[in-house]
């Protein structure tokens, strides 16, 4: 992302440690720029930037010395790590606040990340629950009824300098110099002085074992002003230092320095056992294959989904509940009887989480034709849009309430048990004995699998008229995709043969979930203007309400027509790629090895 804001003045800029506040400072939401060096002794560091001079009108500042105490903080199950986000807690002098900072790779020696961070009334895990701001509502969104645990701490001493650009012509890009609080860091020194950034000469250490240990660093760090992006003159002296001081760039951030040096890992915690598929396994390896693959998929989104800063975690997240239901109704004869059982919890967690897409796509059509409408038409739209956001938000917040509960909770546990015991020790377990269908081949079991799905489609799709009802549009979608993630969960089995039919699949797939969204959101248009319950839109809004929903039910009626003549869809009720398939998956019965074709499809 690019970065946001504008440079500051000599007066602000750069880190918010709260050493320098004269109260409390405002939440901050911006993309910070730095470069980080690690360096083996920081005295030489120092002595260079004080005697620093240079020709461009650069200006190097001594400022304060402080102490920084960072305890960093995450859920049990990492869901802060697995949104892609550290959550530290800084103490400096009388001063706190937390601070979420994105997890984004270096680039070379420089880190683009986005740092949100509020101040805090102490550094207490208790005050972070009430804090009001951003990082303390999307604290409270990621761990629902958990609590944050301390992980590690980063004692820090810090020397800050200021870097300052002279401004001859007395004014900068944000206005005329010198208008920032007096006293403030370099505030005082010059009035035609801009800061452009600051360098951090930090000596930190970990504690461990108690306090009993410590693991040491030494780092130089260079940052832009908070938000802005860097100058040519900082880029220029980020080069002239690291060159004079030979420094190297930091392979690793303090936060993952932590993990190491405390043993820490949060990759293994949604590992639940072989995920590999293939000729020559059983159906009931497969069948845990694909739900552990699945598992691993809704849970690495459910941190995206919680925070809600983009829809499509969400959507990836009801995806793979989808795909798990739709698994354990294929292999339903190779799984444990309870098995039925988390299909349903699924079910009702797919409700939940379709209750706030569906709202979201409604808002996205809707935005979409407020900025190409006229100014009364966008004026109306926008008193809809407000009413569907509102929904949104109230959808939003059943969803949290069910991803907090302990009805969510005991799915993931149990779920999580079963797929790390297997189909073995399931067996076991149920007191089965002998062999069971889990234990027949999947080049044996396959064929029956998918073409029972693919009779159901074939038969939907040959019923279906420009004049048939949109549910039946819907429900060849429905049997359309049960076949496609059928046809995927065996696709490492066959290889190149079933990559026709999941293309067309797709392809078609597409346009009826167009089609259907249109028809959802005409009924919601609909029955806003007839409703008596919950908000509704003003009267004078009923109109262009109207208007959008014949607009929503013309675009499904052109979808259904252009779906029934498309080349996907021809192309699958001609049945030519599926008569393909069952010929590789005849062989295959015969001689697992022939299964796979010369190419893998990509999951």
């Amino acid at each position: 992302m690019a970065e946001q804001g504008s440079r500051r003045k000599s007066s602000g800029g750069g880190r918010s440690s709260g050493g320098t506040s004269r109260g409390r400072r405002p939440p901050t939401d911006h993309h910070e720029v730095e470069w980080q060096f690690d360096a083996t002794e920081l005295e030489p560091v120092e002595a260079w930037l004080r005697q620093h001079s240079s020709g461009s009108g650069l200006v190097v500042e001594p400022e304060s010395e402080e102490k920084i105490a960072d305890t960093y903080y995450d859920a049990g199950d990492w869901r802060f790590y697995r949104a892609g986000y550290a959550l530290r807690v800084r103490k400096a002098g009388s001063n706190a606040e937390a601070t979420m900072k994105s997890l984004s790779p270096a680039e070379g020696n420089v880190r683009r990340r986005r740092e949100i961070t509020e101040p805090l009334g102490d550094d207490k895990p208790s005050a972070l629950r009430k804090a009001p701001g951003p990082v303390g509502e999307r604290a409270r969104s990621l761990l629902g009824g958990q609590d944050a645990r301390p992980m590690f701490e980063v004692r820090t001493r810090r020397q800050k300098f200021a870097l300052l650009l002279e401004n001859p012509a007395g004014e900068s890009e944000n206005g005329p110099p010198g208008d920032g609080p007096p006293g403030d860091g370099a505030g005082g020194a010059s009035a035609n002085r801009v800061r452009i950034g600051e360098v951090l000469i930090d000596s930190s250490e970990i504690p461990l074992d108690g306090g009993r240990e410590s693991a040491h660093l030494r780092r130089v760090e260079v940052e832009a002003g908070a938000g802005a992006a860097p100058t040519p003159d900082l880029r220029g002296f980020v080069d002239e230092m690291q060159y004079a001081l030979e420094l190297k760039p930091a392979s690793i951030s303090k936060f993952e320095t932590g993990l190491y040096a405390t043993g820490l890992s949060p990759r293994g915690d949604t590992e639940a056992g072989p995920t590999e598929v293939g000729p020559t396994k059983t159906l009931g390896e497969v069948a845990f294959a694909v739900l552990r693959r699945q598992f691993a998929e809704m849970r690495s989104h459910e941190p995206g989904t919680r925070i809600g800063e983009d829809p499509e975690e969400l959507h990836d997240m009801r995806v793979a509940t989808r795909r798990m239901r739709a698994a354990i109704k294929v292999f339903e004869g190779a799984l444990p009887g309870r098995a039925r059982w988390f299909r349903e919890e699924l079910r009702w967690v797919a409700g939940v989480l379709g209750d706030v897409r569906d709202l979201d796509v409604q808002i996205g059509r809707l935005d979409a034709w407020k900025n190409g409408a006229d100014e009364e038409s966008s004026d109306f739209l926008g008193k809809i849009l407000d009413v569907i956001k509102k929904r949104r938000a109230d959808a939003r917040g059943r969803m949290l309430d069910a991803l907090n509960s302990a009805r969510y909770e005991r799915l993931q546990t149990s779920f999580g048990e079963m797929l790390r015991r297997g189909p073995g020790v399931e067996r076991e377990l149920a007191q089965g004995n002998g062999h069971g269908p889990e234990d027949e081949p999947i080049t044996s079991a396959a064929p029956a699998l998918l073409s029972a799905r693919y009779r159901k489609w074939r038969k939907a799709a040959k019923r279906l008229e420009e004049s048939s009802p949109p549910e039946n549009f819907h429900d060849l979608r429905k049997k359309g995709k049960r076949l496609r993630y059928a046809l995927e969960f065996v696709s490492e089995v066959y290889g190149k043969p079933v990559a026709g039919l999941i293309s067309s699949l797709k392809a078609l797939q597409n346009d009826l979930g167009d089609h259907q969204d249109a028809v959802v959101a005409a009924g919601t248009l609909r029955e806003l203007g007839t409703t008596t319950g919950g908000p509704r839109v003003p009267r004078g809004a009923a109109f262009t309400m109207g208007v959008y929903c014949e607009r929503h039910l013309r675009e499904a009626a052109q979808i259904r027509s252009g779906a029934l003549r498309s080349t996907p869809f021809r192309a699958l009720t001609r049945g030519k790629d599926w008569k393909d398939l069952e010929k590789v998956m005849k062989d295959a019965a015969k001689s697992p090895q022939k299964a796979r074709g010369s190419e893998k499809i990509a999951r």
